[in-house]
């Protein structure tokens, strides 16, 4: 069945006509009915800031995909993100009334009723906030503590960290947190950098609080760890995570689960990934 949106009728009109819509100028259609609403609530959260700047940021953002961090398309401010956390909610609003749900439900009901809830699930509070599902795409890069690497430490570094990441087909979660043997390991050979221990599980959760399938997520891991140590010896190993787009609904398999590895330089070796294993 085909769907007209007036948004799709203007922009096929504009590029037939030889003309190109800048991102800016489709936000400004799609969400400028939304203009006034937003600006309302914006001033009660920022009473001292420009809204203007706010709303001219967030449209002239760029699309990323659901696997990236808004770093790569350049960024944004907490008031833009403020913005879109609004716009977001108001579909997410209208969504639930496409399904028929009622919003007067006081299970659903509320300033901070259920599309707020989910809304924050898949956007994050605010840009410091990295314990929503899909918080990783908005929430700015940890800052890494390392120490010089002085003693020339040539041996592995290991550690066992949580993964909290959710599917990209589904939005619905996959985690090391649903079976007692399911875990992640992480380890590098230092080269000129000693990493902090704790910050290999907030680089970890920056990186997989976002959409995956886990064979990318496993290597954007590797790649994160290996650019912030400097070093290409990285073996990064996802074990017996449970998808719960499997596992809740589909062929509900209750046994299955993914395992998945992706590893450089003196990893190469088996038997180095074996003892990592083992330690």
């Amino acid at each position: 069945m085909d769907i007209n949106y007036d948004i799709l009728d203007q922009s096929s009109t504009a590029i037939k006509e030889g003309g190109q819509l800048s991102n800016n100028t489709m936000n400004d259609n799609q969400f400028g009915f939304l203009k006034e609403t937003v600006e309302q609530q914006f001033k009660g959260q920022f009473p001292n800031a420009d809204f203007e700047s706010a709303w001219k940021e967030y449209s002239a953002l760029q699309d990323f995909k659901i696997s990236q961090n808004v770093e790569t398309v350049g960024g944004i401010s907490e008031e833009a993100h403020f913005v879109m956390r609004v716009i977001t909610e108001h579909f997410m609003t209208e969504a639930f009334k496409a399904m028929k749900i009622d919003l007067n439900d006081p299970n659903v009901a509320g300033p901070k009723g259920t599309p707020y809830r989910i809304t924050k699930m898949y956007t994050g509070a605010h840009l410091n906030d990295s314990t929503e599902l899909l918080s990783g795409r908005w929430a700015k890069k940890p800052q890494v503590a390392y120490f010089p690497n002085e003693h020339n430490q040539r041996f592995p570094i290991t550690k066992r960290v949580d993964i909290v990441s959710t599917c990209s087909h589904h939005l619905a979660p996959f985690s090391t947190m649903f079976r007692d043997d399911a875990y992640c390991i992480v380890s590098y050979i230092p080269s000129n950098k000693l990493l902090g221990i704790s910050k290999l599980q907030r680089i970890v959760d920056w990186v997989a609080r976002r959409g995956h399938l886990q064979e990318d997520l496993t290597n954007m891991i590797y790649n994160e760890i290996s650019t912030v140590a400097e070093t290409d010896s990285v073996y990064v190993r996802l074990s017996g995570l449970m998808h719960t787009c499997e596992s809740l609904r589909g062929t509900q398999s209750k046994d299955g689960s993914f395992t998945s590895e992706f590893y450089g330089g003196e990893f190469e070796n088996i038997d180095l990934r074996i003892q990592v294993m083992q330690d």
